[in-house]
């Protein structure tokens, strides 16, 4: 039954030029993930790749990079403003704590990112989890936010 949901969505984004459109192999992944139910297991990834003659890597490579893609083993995304010099400490704090390093993902399950400037620099350091941005971001938050004691609004 998954498997039939996922050629219709697959077969319809081929179709517009996936998977040589990387645009078209992005919406594919972000309909097949709600579809899933907001997380990319590695078997719908895996139908992927067989279907569109693709590597996994290829498509693991996308989930890191592309905002709002989530597998399995990273069901959260935080990234941190990297121009902000206020973020330099909180940036060290990560991946100290959950040794983790730009681009990848940490055993605790989130992709971390330091990206461009989020254009929030009066209110900084900013993160944003999950899309979702938060001022002011201390170390307490981030644990809080990782550890999920905090929601997201």
């Amino acid at each position: 039954m998954k498997k039939e949901r996922w050629r219709t969505i697959i077969t319809h984004y081929c179709g517009m030029g996936a998977p040589q459109d990387q645009q078209m192999l992005i919406a594919l992944l972000r309909d097949l993930q709600e579809a899933e139910g907001g997380v990319l297991s590695q078997a719908a990834l895996d139908f992927v790749a067989q279907e569109c003659a693709v590597k996994t890597a290829v498509l693991h490579a996308l989930i890191r990079r592309v905002p709002g893609l989530r597998s399995e083993s990273a069901k959260h995304t935080l990234e941190i403003c990297g121009n902000c010099p206020a973020g330099m400490k909180l940036r060290a704090f990560i991946e100290k704590r959950y040794g983790v390093k730009s681009g990848a993902v940490s055993a605790a399950g989130f992709v971390y990112r330091v990206t461009p400037c989020m254009k929030n620099c009066k209110n900084g350091p900013s993160v944003r989890w999950d899309g979702r941005l938060h001022s002011r971001a201390d170390e307490t938050l981030i644990r809080e936010l990782i550890d999920g004691t905090k929601k997201a609004k």
